[in-house]
């Protein structure tokens, strides 16, 4: 099952590829849609993105939409939260429907409910890109989860085609980024791949020297 696990502060983008199952969207895609918001509206492009990969919400819905995907809230705050449209059990009956991308304005965080079909049957899942993987959740809860107060989810409904298939890129990066959840650090081995951009910088370095 796809699931591209955080690195940095990029979030935002590991939302958007957990929720289409695809590495196709970048870095470079949501920087882009911070150019767009500043030529659109001329707020700085600094209020939509970090130096370490930290987007505000207009940013991240803004590269969505411009894959040409419609993005709608679910959720309306007026006196009290509401849900906006078709509940999630007839969204899930719907074949354009994508999921939601869920901002946590708590802890500035983007979160993604996808459906996924397992064993025939299509089912809900949650997926945090700082978690193990996606967790199976029922309609029921996820509505619950957006409409509590307490949790504050902010879901945004994504509706239209699949989105092409582009497998996440490895890097000693995203390899290193386990090593904090190794049980038996000691046995701890890096990957080939590692290893030869280790070799290849220490010749870099040694040429350079000489």
């Amino acid at each position: 099952m796809f699931f591209v696990r955080q690195q940095t502060n990029q979030c935002g983008l590991h939302a958007i590829q957990n929720l289409f199952k695809s590495a196709a969207v970048s870095k470079a895609d949501i920087h882009n849609s911070c150019q767009t918001i500043h030529e659109k509206t001329g707020d700085s492009i600094l209020n939509h993105e970090s130096l370490g990969g930290d987007w505000s919400v207009e940013a991240v819905v803004e590269t969505v939409r411009q894959r040409g995907y419609k993005v709608k809230r679910a959720v309306k705050s007026i006196d009290q939260r509401q849900w906006s449209g078709d509940d999630i059990d007839n969204l899930m009956k719907k074949p354009s429907f994508r999921g939601f991308i869920i901002h946590q304005p708590v802890n500035r965080h983007f979160t993604c409910i996808r459906p996924e079909v397992v064993d025939g049957e299509k089912q809900l899942f949650y997926v945090d890109s700082q978690s193990s993987g996606p967790i199976r959740i029922s309609p029921r809860l996820a509505s619950r989860r957006c409409l509590a107060s307490a949790y504050a989810w902010e879901p945004f409904l994504v509706e239209g085609d699949e989105m092409e298939y582009v497998a996440p890129v490895e890097t000693p990066v995203s390899t290193y980024s386990d090593i904090a959840e190794s049980k038996n650090p000691d046995k701890f081995k890096p990957s080939a791949e590692f290893l030869r951009e280790w070799d290849n910088l220490s010749k870099t370095n040694n040429t350079e020297t000489t």
